[in-house]
Protein backbone atom coordinates (compact mmCIF):
# COMPACT_ATOMS: atom_id res chain seq x y z
CA UNK A 1 0.00 0.00 0.00
CA UNK A 2 2.90 2.51 0.73
CA UNK A 3 4.50 1.65 -2.55
CA UNK A 4 1.43 2.58 -4.25
CA UNK A 5 1.28 5.99 -2.70
CA UNK A 6 4.47 6.58 -3.62
CA UNK A 7 3.53 5.47 -6.82
CA UNK A 8 0.51 7.91 -6.94
CA UNK A 9 2.66 10.87 -5.34
CA UNK A 10 5.15 10.04 -8.37
CA UNK A 11 2.69 10.41 -10.75
CA UNK A 12 1.22 13.39 -9.46
CA UNK A 13 4.26 15.26 -9.39
CA UNK A 14 5.14 14.88 -12.46
CA UNK A 15 2.30 15.68 -14.24
CA UNK A 16 2.58 19.15 -12.09
CA UNK A 17 6.46 19.50 -13.01
CA UNK A 18 5.44 18.58 -17.23
CA UNK A 19 2.36 20.95 -17.10
CA UNK A 20 4.69 23.86 -15.00
CA UNK A 21 7.77 22.71 -17.78
CA UNK A 22 4.71 23.81 -20.50
CA UNK A 23 3.35 27.01 -18.91
CA UNK A 24 7.31 27.59 -18.30
CA UNK A 25 8.20 27.08 -22.28
CA UNK A 26 5.09 29.39 -23.34
CA UNK A 27 5.74 32.20 -20.64
CA UNK A 28 10.01 32.15 -21.63
CA UNK A 29 8.30 32.52 -25.44
CA UNK A 30 6.01 35.20 -25.19
CA UNK A 31 8.37 37.20 -22.62
CA UNK A 32 11.10 37.03 -25.30
CA UNK A 33 8.54 38.61 -27.87
CA UNK A 34 8.06 41.01 -25.58
CA UNK A 35 11.46 42.38 -25.38
CA UNK A 36 11.82 43.68 -29.32
CA UNK A 37 8.45 44.97 -28.95
CA UNK A 38 9.52 47.74 -26.66
CA UNK A 39 12.39 48.97 -28.86
CA UNK A 40 10.35 48.76 -32.10
CA UNK A 41 7.66 51.20 -30.18
CA UNK A 42 9.88 53.68 -30.00
CA UNK A 43 8.49 55.97 -33.60
CA UNK A 44 10.20 56.94 -36.46
CA UNK A 45 8.79 60.01 -38.60
CA UNK A 46 8.31 58.67 -42.41
CA UNK A 47 8.92 60.50 -44.05
CA UNK A 48 11.91 62.18 -42.94
CA UNK A 49 11.40 65.10 -41.22
CA UNK A 50 14.20 66.98 -43.36
CA UNK A 51 12.11 65.80 -46.22
CA UNK A 52 8.72 67.33 -45.62
CA UNK A 53 9.92 71.18 -45.13
CA UNK A 54 9.56 73.12 -48.55
CA UNK A 55 12.59 74.36 -50.57
CA UNK A 56 13.73 77.94 -50.43
CA UNK A 57 12.28 80.81 -51.95
CA UNK A 58 13.93 81.85 -55.76
CA UNK A 59 17.32 83.72 -54.27
CA UNK A 60 17.23 82.66 -51.06
CA UNK A 61 20.63 80.54 -49.75
CA UNK A 62 21.14 77.93 -47.17
CA UNK A 63 23.05 79.54 -44.00
CA UNK A 64 24.77 75.47 -43.11
CA UNK A 65 26.78 77.46 -39.95
CA UNK A 66 23.12 79.24 -38.82
CA UNK A 67 22.93 77.83 -34.91
CA UNK A 68 19.48 77.09 -36.21
CA UNK A 69 19.82 74.30 -38.87
CA UNK A 70 19.90 70.62 -39.17
CA UNK A 71 18.58 67.79 -36.73
CA UNK A 72 18.27 68.90 -33.26
CA UNK A 73 16.96 67.19 -29.81
CA UNK A 74 14.86 67.89 -27.33
CA UNK A 75 17.29 69.59 -24.71
CA UNK A 76 18.69 71.66 -27.71
CA UNK A 77 15.37 73.04 -28.49
CA UNK A 78 14.81 73.39 -24.79
CA UNK A 79 18.07 75.58 -24.48
CA UNK A 80 16.70 78.41 -26.88
CA UNK A 81 13.78 78.83 -24.11
CA UNK A 82 16.64 80.61 -21.61
CA UNK A 83 15.13 80.94 -17.96
CA UNK A 84 12.69 78.52 -19.44
CA UNK A 85 14.61 76.08 -20.68
CA UNK A 86 13.77 73.35 -17.58
CA UNK A 87 10.02 73.93 -18.16
CA UNK A 88 10.17 74.02 -21.74
CA UNK A 89 11.93 70.48 -22.08
CA UNK A 90 9.85 68.70 -19.25
CA UNK A 91 6.60 69.96 -21.54
CA UNK A 92 8.26 68.88 -24.71
CA UNK A 93 9.15 65.25 -23.03
CA UNK A 94 5.39 64.72 -21.27
CA UNK A 95 4.34 65.69 -25.19
CA UNK A 96 6.05 62.41 -27.16
CA UNK A 97 8.87 65.05 -28.14
CA UNK A 98 10.47 62.11 -31.17
CA UNK A 99 12.33 64.42 -33.52
CA UNK A 100 12.94 67.90 -35.00
CA UNK A 101 14.54 68.79 -38.53
CA UNK A 102 14.93 72.96 -39.21
CA UNK A 103 16.44 74.85 -41.79
CA UNK A 104 17.74 78.59 -42.38
CA UNK A 105 17.57 80.73 -45.36
CA UNK A 106 18.87 84.23 -46.30
CA UNK A 107 18.25 86.31 -49.15
CA UNK A 108 21.48 88.67 -49.07
CA UNK A 109 20.13 91.09 -51.98
CA UNK A 110 16.97 91.77 -49.76
CA UNK A 111 18.10 91.34 -46.60
CA UNK A 112 15.93 89.11 -44.88
CA UNK A 113 16.06 85.64 -43.98
CA UNK A 114 13.58 82.38 -43.60
CA UNK A 115 13.23 79.96 -40.83
CA UNK A 116 11.20 76.92 -40.75
CA UNK A 117 11.37 74.18 -38.75
CA UNK A 118 9.48 71.27 -37.61
CA UNK A 119 8.78 68.70 -34.32
CA UNK A 120 7.61 65.52 -34.68
CA UNK A 121 5.94 64.35 -32.08
CA UNK A 122 4.28 60.65 -30.97
CA UNK A 123 0.46 61.79 -31.75
CA UNK A 124 -1.55 64.69 -32.44
CA UNK A 125 -2.77 65.62 -28.92
CA UNK A 126 1.10 65.90 -28.29
CA UNK A 127 1.76 68.30 -30.50
CA UNK A 128 -1.19 70.79 -29.97
CA UNK A 129 -0.02 69.85 -26.02
CA UNK A 130 3.12 71.92 -27.07
CA UNK A 131 1.42 74.49 -29.81
CA UNK A 132 -0.49 76.20 -26.44
CA UNK A 133 2.66 75.79 -24.46
CA UNK A 134 4.90 77.32 -27.20
CA UNK A 135 2.30 80.37 -27.84
CA UNK A 136 2.03 81.13 -24.16
CA UNK A 137 5.95 81.25 -23.75
CA UNK A 138 6.19 83.36 -26.94
CA UNK A 139 3.67 85.86 -25.95
CA UNK A 140 5.98 86.34 -22.88
CA UNK A 141 8.60 87.44 -24.73
CA UNK A 142 9.66 91.19 -24.34
CA UNK A 143 9.78 91.54 -27.87
CA UNK A 144 6.43 90.60 -28.83
CA UNK A 145 4.06 93.25 -30.02
CA UNK A 146 0.71 91.45 -31.11
CA UNK A 147 -0.82 88.05 -32.80
CA UNK A 148 -0.67 87.43 -36.87
CA UNK A 149 -4.08 86.11 -38.31
CA UNK A 150 -4.77 84.21 -40.93
CA UNK A 151 -7.29 81.82 -42.02
CA UNK A 152 -7.31 77.99 -43.86
CA UNK A 153 -5.25 76.41 -40.91
CA UNK A 154 -6.42 75.26 -37.53
CA UNK A 155 -5.00 74.70 -34.77
CA UNK A 156 -1.73 77.52 -35.48
CA UNK A 157 -1.04 81.24 -34.02
CA UNK A 158 0.74 83.78 -35.14
CA UNK A 159 3.16 86.11 -34.08
CA UNK A 160 5.32 89.84 -34.53
CA UNK A 161 7.80 90.61 -32.92
CA UNK A 162 10.48 93.78 -32.98
CA UNK A 163 13.83 93.27 -31.55
CA UNK A 164 16.20 95.81 -30.09
CA UNK A 165 18.37 95.40 -33.73
CA UNK A 166 15.06 96.96 -34.95
CA UNK A 167 14.91 93.58 -36.96
CA UNK A 168 11.23 92.43 -37.49
CA UNK A 169 10.29 88.97 -37.53
CA UNK A 170 6.58 87.52 -38.64
CA UNK A 171 5.82 84.45 -37.63
CA UNK A 172 3.42 81.29 -38.02
CA UNK A 173 3.25 78.24 -36.04
CA UNK A 174 0.84 75.54 -36.79
CA UNK A 175 0.20 71.72 -35.98
CA UNK A 176 -0.86 69.01 -38.91
CA UNK A 177 -1.32 65.17 -37.28
CA UNK A 178 1.63 64.64 -35.13
CA UNK A 179 3.93 67.58 -36.25
CA UNK A 180 4.69 71.17 -35.35
CA UNK A 181 5.51 73.42 -37.49
CA UNK A 182 6.88 76.52 -37.80
CA UNK A 183 7.68 79.47 -40.59
CA UNK A 184 9.19 82.90 -39.79
CA UNK A 185 10.29 85.41 -41.49
CA UNK A 186 12.52 88.03 -40.61
CA UNK A 187 13.88 91.65 -42.24
CA UNK A 188 14.78 94.96 -41.68
CA UNK A 189 11.64 96.31 -42.97
CA UNK A 190 8.31 95.42 -41.63
CA UNK A 191 7.45 93.78 -45.23
CA UNK A 192 7.14 90.15 -44.70
CA UNK A 193 3.75 89.48 -43.42
CA UNK A 194 2.25 88.36 -46.65
CA UNK A 195 5.53 86.28 -47.36
CA UNK A 196 5.19 84.60 -44.47
CA UNK A 197 1.18 84.08 -44.40
CA UNK A 198 2.09 82.67 -48.02
CA UNK A 199 4.50 80.09 -47.23
CA UNK A 200 2.89 78.71 -44.20
CA UNK A 201 0.27 78.42 -46.29
CA UNK A 202 1.97 76.52 -48.91
CA UNK A 203 4.01 74.51 -46.19
CA UNK A 204 0.72 73.15 -44.44
CA UNK A 205 -0.64 72.35 -48.19
CA UNK A 206 2.39 70.28 -48.77
CA UNK A 207 2.76 68.74 -45.26
CA UNK A 208 1.96 64.71 -45.23
CA UNK A 209 -0.84 64.28 -43.02
CA UNK A 210 1.03 62.77 -40.21
CA UNK A 211 4.58 61.71 -40.13
CA UNK A 212 3.72 58.92 -37.50
CA UNK A 213 0.70 56.82 -38.67
CA UNK A 214 -2.30 57.96 -36.17
CA UNK A 215 -3.55 54.26 -35.54
CA UNK A 216 0.07 54.62 -33.30
CA UNK A 217 -0.47 57.68 -31.42
CA UNK A 218 -0.97 56.96 -27.85
CA UNK A 219 -4.00 58.41 -27.43
CA UNK A 220 -5.58 55.97 -29.92
CA UNK A 221 -3.19 53.08 -28.84
CA UNK A 222 -4.35 53.45 -25.75
CA UNK A 223 -8.07 53.25 -26.59
CA UNK A 224 -7.75 50.12 -28.73
CA UNK A 225 -5.25 48.13 -25.86
CA UNK A 226 -8.48 48.57 -24.14
CA UNK A 227 -10.62 46.80 -25.74
CA UNK A 228 -8.44 44.38 -26.53
CA UNK A 229 -9.50 40.93 -26.11
CA UNK A 230 -8.09 38.68 -23.20
CA UNK A 231 -6.02 35.65 -24.40
CA UNK A 232 -5.02 32.28 -23.01
CA UNK A 233 -2.33 29.88 -24.07
CA UNK A 234 -4.23 27.01 -25.85
CA UNK A 235 -6.17 26.41 -22.45
CA UNK A 236 -3.49 26.55 -20.42
CA UNK A 237 -3.97 29.58 -18.37
CA UNK A 238 -7.04 27.95 -17.17
CA UNK A 239 -7.45 29.57 -13.26
CA UNK A 240 -6.08 32.57 -11.54
CA UNK A 241 -3.56 30.39 -9.90
CA UNK A 242 -1.61 29.53 -13.50
CA UNK A 243 -2.42 33.37 -14.14
CA UNK A 244 -0.41 34.71 -11.11
CA UNK A 245 2.78 31.89 -11.76
CA UNK A 246 2.99 33.26 -15.54
CA UNK A 247 3.12 36.85 -13.87
CA UNK A 248 5.59 35.72 -11.50
CA UNK A 249 7.71 34.09 -14.06
CA UNK A 250 7.51 36.99 -16.69
CA UNK A 251 8.87 39.12 -13.82
CA UNK A 252 11.64 36.48 -13.20
CA UNK A 253 12.71 36.07 -16.78
CA UNK A 254 12.55 40.42 -16.86
CA UNK A 255 15.36 40.30 -14.06
CA UNK A 256 17.40 37.40 -15.38
CA UNK A 257 17.54 39.47 -18.75
CA UNK A 258 18.58 42.92 -16.77
CA UNK A 259 21.10 41.10 -14.46
CA UNK A 260 22.50 39.26 -17.48
CA UNK A 261 23.01 42.53 -19.15
CA UNK A 262 24.24 44.15 -16.42
CA UNK A 263 27.38 41.57 -16.04
CA UNK A 264 28.25 41.88 -19.62
CA UNK A 265 28.94 45.49 -18.65
CA UNK A 266 32.11 46.84 -17.93
CA UNK A 267 32.69 47.41 -14.29
CA UNK A 268 31.20 51.12 -13.10
CA UNK A 269 34.09 52.93 -12.46
CA UNK A 270 33.97 56.61 -10.56
CA UNK A 271 31.60 58.90 -12.70
CA UNK A 272 30.79 56.18 -15.02
CA UNK A 273 27.02 54.00 -15.12
CA UNK A 274 26.34 50.78 -16.98
CA UNK A 275 24.15 51.32 -19.75
CA UNK A 276 21.01 49.74 -20.69
CA UNK A 277 20.49 49.04 -24.06
CA UNK A 278 17.81 47.88 -26.06
CA UNK A 279 17.73 43.90 -27.62
CA UNK A 280 18.77 45.62 -30.55
CA UNK A 281 21.46 47.66 -29.47
CA UNK A 282 19.57 50.68 -31.44
CA UNK A 283 18.30 52.23 -28.07
CA UNK A 284 19.38 53.68 -24.44
CA UNK A 285 17.34 53.93 -21.20
CA UNK A 286 17.89 57.33 -19.68
CA UNK A 287 15.52 56.49 -17.14
CA UNK A 288 12.23 57.55 -18.68
CA UNK A 289 12.42 56.95 -22.27
CA UNK A 290 14.80 55.10 -25.09
CA UNK A 291 17.03 57.21 -26.85
CA UNK A 292 18.71 56.66 -29.87
CA UNK A 293 22.43 55.46 -30.12
CA UNK A 294 22.66 57.09 -33.66
CA UNK A 295 21.85 60.63 -32.20
CA UNK A 296 23.53 60.63 -29.15
CA UNK A 297 25.91 58.89 -27.12
CA UNK A 298 24.52 58.02 -23.14
CA UNK A 299 26.03 60.78 -20.64
CA UNK A 300 27.13 58.48 -17.96
CA UNK A 301 28.77 55.74 -20.43
CA UNK A 302 32.24 55.33 -20.01
CA UNK A 303 34.53 56.45 -22.80
CA UNK A 304 37.88 56.70 -24.06
CA UNK A 305 40.84 59.28 -23.29
CA UNK A 306 39.44 61.28 -26.56
CA UNK A 307 36.14 60.88 -25.62
CA UNK A 308 35.96 59.97 -29.39
CA UNK A 309 34.48 56.10 -28.27
CA UNK A 310 32.07 54.91 -25.34
CA UNK A 311 31.91 51.60 -23.90
CA UNK A 312 28.20 49.60 -24.32
CA UNK A 313 28.72 46.83 -22.17
CA UNK A 314 30.19 44.68 -24.94
CA UNK A 315 32.35 47.08 -27.57
CA UNK A 316 33.19 50.98 -28.10
CA UNK A 317 30.67 53.14 -30.51
CA UNK A 318 31.66 56.30 -32.08
CA UNK A 319 29.96 59.30 -30.05
CA UNK A 320 27.67 60.71 -32.82
CA UNK A 321 28.38 64.39 -33.16
CA UNK A 322 26.97 67.06 -30.87
CA UNK A 323 23.26 68.60 -32.18
CA UNK A 324 23.62 72.20 -32.87
CA UNK A 325 22.71 74.35 -30.31
CA UNK A 326 19.15 76.02 -32.10
CA UNK A 327 17.89 79.34 -30.76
Amino acid sequence: MAAGVLATAANMRNRVMTRASRIVCVVLVAAGALLPITASAIPIPSPTLASILLPPPSGYAELASAPFHGQFTSSAYAASWGKQSVEAEAALNEAGFVDAYATFWVDQLAKRALIEYVVAFEGGQGARSWLSFAETGSKADPTYQHANTMSGIDPYYGQHNVYPSHAILDEFAFVKGNDYFVVGYESLQDDVLNLAMTRAKNQYSAAPGSTIPSAEWPENANAASSQSPTFAFGGLVADALVIVLAVGLIGAVGALVIRRRRRSAVPAGPGWTAVQLSPDGLFWWDGQGWRDTAVEAPPFAQRTSDALYWWDGSKWRPVPLEPVRVR
